[in-house]
């Protein structure tokens, strides 16, 4: 039986091989150790394993709550400049599932989990925001501010600057919100 396992090739072995020549297998000791007796893992059939993937609804609801507590933290501060606390922990969230190209999916998916939750355009900011503010405080017309600075940030900000220093520079959220407004290709800025 064990003469009709293949042999677990090492994938980095090659070493830049000409294509035709076989790969080298492993180390035999080190196989030995991954499928020997008592091994909590299976046969392998090759040496290539998949990455554990995380349930995608627990990652969204684990980053929203996230947010719900930076939303507490914003509120907790009575200070003018405490709304960027916030609204930096929304920007980071929403950018990093722009980068994995889920920033709609992903939205879309915490905006399913809300209980009552309203059709919405599949904006990823003003989403995000909906389902982790206080909805008496912000507001549809606060979302929709908070939203434009966002998305202006994401078309604008240099890379190195933080975003508070960015919205400050700028004049601050009512003018961010404004200049977004006003750009010629405002209507065209996609999130994936």
């Amino acid at each position: 039986m064990e003469e009709s396992i293949r042999t677990p090739m090492d994938p980095s072995a090659s070493g830049g091989a000409v294509a035709n020549s076989p790969p080298k297998p492993t180390n035999p000791a080190i196989r030995q150790r991954i499928l020997g007796q008592g091994s909590q893992y299976p046969l392998l059939k090759n040496a290539l394993v998949s990455k554990p993937i995380l349930h995608p609804v627990s990652s969204i609801e684990a980053e929203l709550a996230e947010l719900r507590n930076a939303w507490a933290r914003y509120r907790s501060i009575n200070d003018r400049d405490a709304v960027y606390i916030y609204l930096a922990s929304v920007f980071g969230i929403v950018t990093r599932w722009r980068r994995l190209n889920c920033a709609v999916k992903n939205s879309r998916t915490a905006l399913r989990l809300q209980a009552g939750a309203a059709q919405m355009k599949p904006e990823p900011f003003g989403i995000v925001i909906f389902c982790t503010a206080d909805r008496e405080i912000a507001d549809a017309k606060t979302r929709s501010k908070w939203s434009r600075v966002l998305r202006y940030a994401l078309k604008a900000k240099p890379i190195g600057q933080s975003l508070t220093e960015f919205i400050k520079s700028n004049g601050g959220l009512n003018e961010c919100a404004r200049k977004f407004a006003n750009r010629k290709d405002a209507h065209r800025v996609t999130l994936t």
